[in-house]
């Protein structure tokens, strides 16, 4: 679905000119995704997930140009060809433009297209602290 290409899309900043690595800790991520907001926290590392799901999305067949910086920002594309039901593959293109504030702090704008359609979504990511753990 969309939705699982935008939540893997924000995995490919680890290859746009290699954003700073962000701490591990709590964080809290805000995503607003066509005027819905969802707001969750979870342990982790952020550059470590971004790895990870970077690993997914090569497996799926996703194509990523090469990233770009300008300063703090970091744009990249990734095209992806994305089963649908009863239609086969549709190509969705995904741009992502990264402002990284901190080792503790970024936000990720998203303009994802295909099949007709166009989605916007807005993460922005926070370091509320350490784990419990």
């Amino acid at each position: 679905s969309l939705l699982f290409v935008i939540t893997l899309v924000a995995a490919d900043l680890a290859r746009a000119d290699e954003p700073p690595a962000f701490r591990r800790g709590l964080w809290q991520f805000d995503r607003t995704v066509g005027g819905q907001a969802l707001q969750t926290q979870s342990c982790s590392s952020p550059s470590e997930d971004m790895e990870r799901q970077n690993a997914l999305l090569e497996k799926g067949g996703c194509k990523s140009s090469p990233g770009k910086r300008s300063g703090d920002v970091y744009t990249f594309t990734v095209e992806c060809m994305v089963a649908t039901p009863g239609s086969g593959t549709v190509n969705v293109r995904s741009t992502s433009v990264m402002t990284a504030e901190s080792d503790g702090a970024y936000n990720v704008d998203i303009t994802t297209t295909g099949a007709g359609t166009s989605t916007q979504e807005r993460l922005v990511a926070r370091r509320i602290g350490d784990c419990t753990k």
